[in-house]
């Protein structure tokens, strides 16, 4: 594989793991350990702990008709090593997530949920990234 920059890292990873569900990005893209940084704590994780928490977070989001979360990158910027995401997530209700109490504006039969992440990436892998909490509805 071609070398890629920091914001090409990021952007694989999510549009890889989080839209196709193609859990092995994590291990292509994903520092073992990394740090996850979320309000209140950090967590250092392994490629498995990594790659259970996205499976089980995207199978959240899935509805029994197979339609699942998505993601939309609204910006995508950063220097040779930190990259922000900020995104926009849309997911059907009837859904594990959806039930979950998780912050979310219900439109029709849609979630929508946004954030805010910072990512690290160090010789092309994601070595730390943090987290805001998720908030109700799309950013405007």
């Amino acid at each position: 594989m071609s070398e890629l920059s920091a914001r090409e890292v990021v952007a694989s990873y999510v549009e890889r793991v989080w839209n196709l569900g193609d859990s092995s990005a994590v291990v292509e893209h994903c520092a073992d350990p990394y740090v996850r940084h979320d309000a209140g704590g950090s967590r250092v994780m392994s490629h498995a702990e990594q790659l259970h928490r996205v499976t089980s977070e995207r199978a959240a989001g899935t509805a029994a008709d197979g339609r699942s979360l998505h993601f939309e990158t609204l910006l995508l910027a950063g220097d040779g090593q930190d990259v922000t995401w900020v995104w926009n997530m849309t997911g059907p209700t009837g859904t594990a997530l959806a039930a979950s109490g998780v912050a979310a504006e219900v439109v029709r039969d849609e979630v929508r949920i946004c954030g805010i992440e910072v990512f690290r990436v160090v010789e092309g892998r994601i070595t730390e990234v943090w987290n805001s909490p998720p908030m109700a509805g799309h950013w405007g």
